[in-house]
């Protein structure tokens, strides 16, 4: 997993690959021009030196190879330009490593056609490319700070949510779903029964708030008399 993620949970960029691409693709240039612009070269431009002749054909090849490769700044990515280039270099050594491998006097002769073809495009094309690539890279506004993993996935099922639901909107406009139904309002909770007083507690809550809640009409005149009575006795 840590091939694709970094530490910070973020998804790694597929540069390395990309260069390698580029490299391939800016080799691929290179060998077309020079199948194409050899034999017209050796005709138009020719010198009394047969060095000087082949490295002319070279910087011509390597120029307008460099011009095309330039348009790779048209890519969102400005960096594969120079480091393609870079990578072409990587595959110079590689071919020059393979020639020192061959017999002795294969040796010297492959090793010079190599130089001759392709030192001067890597040359060129880096000493174009890295000036080109840092300008832009100034003039370029500050970039973004890349999301992580699980905010791409939110972000991702918020926009298809968003995208269901203009569907469905679009489908019950055009009356080919029935409208879903309102949600209703939520009933409000009960509220807590209140805590009764002690009175009520001890004589229930019809009491009144005390025993006399228990006594009819009677009674309560029988007691008020009862209590005039002993009174006047009392005055006696």
């Amino acid at each position: 997993m840590s091939l694709f993620v970094d530490k910070h949970n973020r998804r790694k960029s597929p540069f390395a690959l990309a260069v390698f691409g580029m490299a391939l693709l800016e080799f691929c240039l290179f060998g077309v021009l020079y199948a194409l612009l050899a034999e017209p070269l050796y005709h138009a431009v020719a010198f009394a030196s047969p060095l000087a002749t082949a490295a002319a054909h070279s910087l011509i090849i390597a120029a307008v190879g460099t011009a095309a490769s330039c348009l790779g700044f048209l890519l969102p990515d400005k960096r594969l330009v120079p480091w393609g280039f870079a990578g072409l270099g990587v595959i110079l050594c590689m071919f020059c490593a393979s020639a020192l491998l061959l017999e002795p006097w294969a040796r010297g002769g492959m090793l010079g056609l190599i130089l001759a073809y392709g030192l001067l495009p890597v040359l060129v094309g880096s000493a174009v490319s890295w000036p080109v690539y840092m300008r832009l890279k100034r003039s370029a506004p500050p970039e973004k700070r890349r999301k992580t993993i699980r905010q791409e996935l939110l972000e991702a099922a918020a926009k298809e949510a968003e995208k269901q639901e203009r569907k469905q909107a679009r489908q019950v406009k055009k009356g080919q779903v029935p409208a879903p139904p309102e949600a209703a309002e939520p009933e409000p909770p009960p509220k807590p029964p209140e805590s009764p007083s002690p009175e009520e507690a001890l004589f229930g809550p019809e009491s009144g708030g005390g025993p006399s809640a228990f006594r009819s009409e009677e009674e309560e005149a029988m007691l008020l008399y009862m209590d005039d009575d002993d009174d006047e006795a009392g005055d006696d």
